[in-house]
């Protein structure tokens, strides 16, 4: 008698799947920061003890160290935000010249709508600025597939590849197929200096590698089942990709579909194909005119959503209005204003600042909020690590003494360290504030090098971060707690008016770790 199988299903979020994916592929290495909403890959990753998963100190660090790990004939993979890519995109795009020694997967995470991000940017068009192929799937079941087709791609054509997808995909649940794990490959690293060291000479070499690999991934385009053409009723067709395509088959069941799981390199000849199948033809996408645009310019006649749709997340209620050429009705909603945490010591500290009048340059993090009612005391928020390089600018033009570079432990060690090092060597006065509360709170409460532990909660060497400034240059650097209303305030005054770069560390740890543990 035939044995019986099983099939193991298990509802999974759209990161987590992404993780599975990853570790049914043989991923030996996976590297990120915290970053909404892309965290709970890594922490999922995290929990496979044969994968070798790390917290980095920034996505610049993270890729490269994923990198190396491909470079040396492993299976790799790096995650982020989409905004995190920006800080990766020095390696990143050097990366697609030197390609890879064993597959290297790019994961990143796009923010439609702004929920936990200062823009919103559609990663799709780095994909041809570095010229790496491009997957987008549209739910997390398709998401751990994907995962495994592009280290699959990424092995047979020497290229790193991008797997982009959104929030709704993120953090959507489904059930997935689970399947055993293929074995890691082993290590094999080989020299070879024309391939990995991209002095100009070099360069020019692999440059013509990249474009002649991009001929054949645009061949790739064409006849891979992730582009796939689903006939329907003729009457109306749409290319569209991402989870905009689930949001137009739970409108439009019975329409004709080309659906791009592989968005980039473009496959011209499925899309002519496809549009001479239906009699009108609409192209649907969230955010920029990606596809809009290269349709438009093969000359093919389509109905695109009103500029007005570029902007915020789109959802199946939309369909509707974009089919039918409408512009997006402003909704006027009453929202409950987000705010710090009750107890949260951020609330002392940015009660000081304000009762100060201080000028206050902001950086990324939980303390963002301060910037709102009732504390109103946070006056700029760009980027990670600028509240204390803002600091230093906004110092050379106003008059204010008053002015105080405000960022958190986890974005210090990010990107917070070369702009006090920078204060220092420059000559420059005034007080940068770190708001240690010895955690990444806003993405949820994951390890960083200050905290001593490990993405695993596992014992490391700690960075201790008034040592870290002291050797920056720091003139004075002081450590209290903001709870200590009277003593946090009478050092920041003292600190404000002396001729001296200060470091005050507001440290208390965060009120959700031990909820968390």
């Amino acid at each position: 008698m035939a044995k019986k199988t099983t099939t193991q299903k298990s509802l999974l979020s759209g990161n987590e799947a992404i993780a599975q994916g990853a570790y049914e592929a043989g991923l030996s290495v996976a590297c990120a920061y915290p970053g909404t909403p892309s965290t709970e890959i890594l922490e999922t990753l995290a929990k496979f003890p044969v994968i070798d998963a790390q917290w980095s100190v920034n996505e610049k660090v993270a890729y490269e160290v994923a990198l190396g790990a491909a470079v040396s004939g492993v299976r790799s993979l790096f995650a982020c935000k989409h905004v995190g890519l920006n800080v990766a995109m020095d390696p990143l795009m050097t990366s697609s010249y030197t390609g890879i020694n064993a597959g290297f997967v790019i994961i990143v995470a796009d923010d439609p709508g702004m929920h936990s991000s200062q823009n919103e940017q559609d990663t799709r068009w780095v994909s041809i600025y570095s010229k790496m192929p491009l997957l987008e799937p549209s739910s997390p079941a398709e998401a751990k597939e994907y995962v495994k087709e592009a280290f699959k791609i990424s092995e047979k054509y020497d290229t790193p590849v991008l797997v982009r997808v959104t929030t709704r995909v993120s953090h959507t649940k489904e059930d997935v197929i689970l399947k055993q794990r293929e074995k890691a490959q082993k290590g094999k690293l080989e020299k070879n200096a024309p391939k990995y060291v991209m002095i100009p000479g070099h360069a020019r070499q692999r440059h013509e590698f990249v474009e002649k690999r991009l001929k054949k991934l645009t061949s790739l385009s064409e006849r891979t089942r992730l582009n796939k053409i689903e006939p329907g009723d003729g009457k109306i067709g749409f290319i569209t990709s991402s989870v905009a395509y689930l949001y137009l088959k739970d409108r439009y069941p019975d329409a004709s579909y080309l659906k791009l799981g592989m968005s980039y390199p473009f496959c011209d000849e499925k899309i002519r194909a496809f549009a001479k199948t239906v009699k009108k033809l609409f192209v649907v996408e969230e955010l920029d005119p990606f596809l809009e645009e290269h349709i438009k310019a093969l000359g093919i006649k389509f109905t695109a959503k009103d500029p007005s749709f570029r902007t915020g997340e789109l959802n199946p209620e939309l369909m509707p209005e974009i089919v039918g050429g409408r512009a997006k009705k402003v909704k006027k909603v009453v929202k409950r204003m987000p705010r710090l945490c009750a107890g949260c010591s951020h609330w002392a500290s940015f009660a000081a600042l304000k009762k100060m009048d201080a000028f206050v340059a902001g950086d990324i993090g939980c303390y963002t909020l301060a910037c709102l009612p009732p504390t109103s005391a946070l006056h700029t928020c760009v980027c990670m690590g600028a509240g204390v390089t803002l600091h230093e600018g906004l110092r050379k033009g106003a008059a204010q003494k008053k002015i105080v570079g405000v960022v958190g432990d986890s974005t210090f060690v990010h990107s917070g360290v070369t702009g006090l090092i920078n204060a220092a060597y420059n000559q420059v006065k005034g007080v940068v504030l770190i708001l240690d509360n010895s955690t990444t709170a806003m993405t949820g409460g994951q390890q960083h090098p200050g905290t001593g532990l490990s993405i695993r909660d596992e014992p490391t060497k700690k960075l201790i971060l008034e040592d870290l400034c002291r050797a920056c240059g720091a003139d004075n650097v002081d450590v209290i707690d903001p709870m200590d209303v009277k003593g946090f305030a009478a050092i920041l005054e003292k600190r404000i008016n002396e001729d001296a770069l200060s470091v005050v560390i507001s440290r208390r740890p965060c009120r959700l770790i031990k909820r968390r543990v």
